[in-house]
């Protein structure tokens, strides 16, 4: 004899209740995941002023402290190739738990330590154990995720960088001058991160990812169940090439967008010093500012993908106004340090808003069509390349002596401006490739 109905019911709203408990979970352990190691990770940026002070014995401090995360993000790039190749035999929760764990111990060891050398050691060890977070964490939100909790996700995850700046920044500047201390809170924090991911997946797992569809009615009166994630495919990747087309394109464009972002993100401590004047706690707490500010950004590009199916289109639309304000900062960013405050702050909005495109919010609306974590792996690979470099090759230039610090700040405005151009004629030259392949779908 079977159950009553009212207990049927009974039992499927308490699995409906855990299932969505499950997803909530999974999503906010994912995203604090991302922000606590993430701003632990970039403590060391955040601790730049006061690093500069305690290696002055060295030539040229700010270069060997932007040299730390250069080496760190080679580290953390050579590992995602490799990890790009077992991407699909990684037991996604096992891995992550026991890097991440193991990163969250290097980061207390990092306040430990007394020489640059030990900096760049640990940096490096770090790389490889952090380089797996970004293309395992996007791939574990895709593989349990229903569709319609994706953008949620994305908002979430497109902010993390913005959010874990303010982790950073905050805890650098809530310590003052003792630069250890950071190092082992966030530590903490981290290996506290990892037993709630932990915990999460293994509940998620529970609950298999179901397929969402809705009834489409067509002009014979006839009705056809369609799946939301295919309807809202406007990129017809349906051979491997393309497929691979789309990755080169992707990292192609990680690179140029990450690049554009970290070059002033990371730089703009040491610009309200030398062209605000500010003491070295009050350059850390205005560079808050920015963090806090340009999780506006993803929010706002989320947003907007959502209403249009071309992200493409969403992001130029975004790097084409930054490249109004680049502008804008190389002409007046010596007229008035709030004048250029916001100009900046501006700048970092639009750019963080448009790179999420690249990062995550493109691997999430084509998973039927890709691999999420191979896609993720693969263009973050190119972003932390970016990451670590640009910021160094402005450090290059404001610590070149032949040039005063206005004259610096006016070569690395010019390069700044010179690299907006470039991604957004790299968005326009995309879209018409789209435009070609769509048509060609079309007309067979």
């Amino acid at each position: 004899m079977g159950l009553p109905q009212i207990f049927k019911d009974m039992i499927k709203t308490s699995y409906e209740k855990r299932e969505k408990l499950s997803h909530a979970l999974l999503i906010f352990s994912t995203f604090f995941l991302y922000i606590t190691l993430t701003g632990a990770k970039n403590l060391y940026v955040a601790e730049k002023t006061t690093l500069t002070g305690f290696f002055s014995e060295l030539e040229n401090p700010l270069t060997a402290i932007a040299s730390t995360m250069e080496y760190y993000f080679y580290a953390y790039a050579a590992m995602q190739i490799l990890i790009v190749f077992i991407m699909k035999k990684i037991n996604l929760k096992w891995f992550l738990s026991l890097t991440i764990g193991a990163s969250a111990v290097t980061t207390v060891l990092i306040g430990l330590t007394n020489t640059i050398t030990e900096h760049y050691v640990i940096h490096i060890i770090n790389g490889i154990l952090q380089a797996g977070v970004w293309g395992c964490s996007i791939k574990t939100l895709g593989v349990f995720l229903p569709q319609r909790l994706l953008p949620l996700a994305n908002t979430l995850m497109t902010a993390g960088p913005a959010v874990a700046g303010i982790i950073s920044y905050g805890t650098a500047a809530a310590f003052g001058d003792n630069w250890r201390l950071p190092f082992i809170v966030l530590g903490i924090v981290v290996m506290a991160a990892v037993i709630l991911f932990f915990v999460a997946v293994t509940a998620v797992a529970k609950f298999p990812r179901k397929i969402e569809t809705h009834t489409v009615t067509h002009s014979d009166g006839t009705t056809e169940e369609v799946d939301n994630e295919e309807e809202n495919d406007f990129i017809h990747l349906d051979s491997k090439k393309r497929v691979i087309v789309f990755y080169i394109v992707s990292v192609f464009m990680g690179l140029l967008v990450t690049a554009l972002f970290f070059m002033l993100n990371n730089n703009l401590d040491i610009f309200l010093k030398e062209i605000g004047g500010f003491s070295n706690s009050t350059a850390k707490l205005l560079t808050i500012l920015a963090p806090i500010s340009i999780v506006i950004g993803p929010v706002l590009s989320v947003k907007f993908c959502e209403k249009h199916r071309n992200f493409i289109t969403v992001a130029f639309v975004f790097f084409f106004a930054a490249f109004i304000f680049a502008i804008a900062l190389l002409l007046f960013f010596n007229a008035n340090i709030m004048l250029s405050l916001v100009l900046t702050v501006f700048f970092l909005i639009l750019t963080n808003g448009g790179r999420s495109v690249s990062l995550s919010i493109a691997a999430l609306r084509m998973r039927s069509k890709i691999d999420t974590g191979v896609y993720s792996t693969l263009v973050n690979a190119a972003a932390s390349l970016s990451s670590g470099i640009a910021p160094k090759l402005l450090s290059i230039i404001l610590d070149n002596s032949e040039y005063s610090t206005v004259k610096s700040w006016s070569v690395s405005f010019s390069v700044i401006a010179a690299l907006s151009a470039a991604v957004v004629i790299s968005l326009l030259l995309i879209n018409l490739w789209i435009y070609l392949i769509n048509r060609k779908k079309a007309s067979v």
